[in-house]
């Protein structure tokens, strides 16, 4: 990713549906235009990579991400600054528990839309390698091991912010729609990064289905240290329609 004043361009290896940005990946580089923080994006449409997005500010603190057109601007994205938040899983998956969830991540092997994301894709050897899978005993839970990889970290170290956002995005996927065999997409993400992710940490993610509407679901994720929470996050995710998938 790199972005200028007012504009956002999405790396293309960092994508998540073919085509397009993971929706971690999008909202964090929006939330950079945010001043305070945490903040919540709403993704109105599937975020392109590779081609410059205009960053509009918006009254209250917030921003939109634009996609100009021949006729007009679509409205990719809006970010808005939250209130402090701290997402508590149900259950703390220890880091055995995590690799035999890694182990178990249901869309192995598959073709799938998703088969080719930078955070969750099985054979993306060059992505965050966030590979969730379930934990037994606790239906509601995905789980992942995560070592931080330096190439997505900045010159001190640190796990670049729009990564750190992808990195809670793709645990946060329900666990409802996996075992209903349906497809769902981000729809809005709020994250509250409490430190800096450091290259070479060993973390366990954990994401968990709070809710379940008709089509929505809402989720919430986390980046585990041991007993501490480094980030947390907040997601609704939207069941596609078939013609979508």
């Amino acid at each position: 990713m790199s972005w200028g004043r007012g504009t956002l361009v999405l790396d293309p290896r960092e994508n998540g549906p073919r085509g397009y940005a993971n929706g971690g990946f999008a909202c964090g580089g929006l939330a950079r235009f945010v001043r305070s923080a945490p903040v919540e994006v709403t993704l109105r449409a599937p975020v392109p990579v590779g081609v410059p997005l205009a960053v509009k500010a918006r009254l209250g603190g917030g921003a939109e991400l634009l996609l100009r057109q021949v006729r007009g601007q679509e409205v990719l994205a809006e970010a808005v600054p939250v209130d402090p938040f701290l997402a508590e899983p149900p259950y703390r998956p220890t880091p055995d528990e995590a690799r035999a969830a890694w182990a178990a991540h249901p869309f192995r092997g598959l073709d799938l839309p998703l088969s080719d994301c930078v955070v969750c894709g099985a054979e993306r050897l060059d992505g965050l390698r966030i590979c969730f899978g379930p934990v037994p005993d606790h239906p509601e839970l995905m789980a992942s091991p995560f070592v931080v990889p330096e190439a997505f970290c900045g010159d001190r170290g640190e796990l670049r912010i729009p990564a750190v956002w992808g990195a809670l995005d793709c645990p946060s996927y329900p666990a409802e729609a996996v075992r209903r065999d349906r497809f769902a997409l981000l729809g809005r993400l709020a994250a509250d990064l409490r430190r800096p992710v450091l290259a070479g940490e060993e973390l366990v993610a954990v994401g968990w289905t709070e809710s379940v509407g008709n089509r929505s679901m809402r989720t919430a994720s986390a980046l585990l240290a041991g007993d501490e929470i480094v980030a947390s996050a907040r997601a609704v995710w939207v069941e596609a329609k078939p013609d979508a998938v």
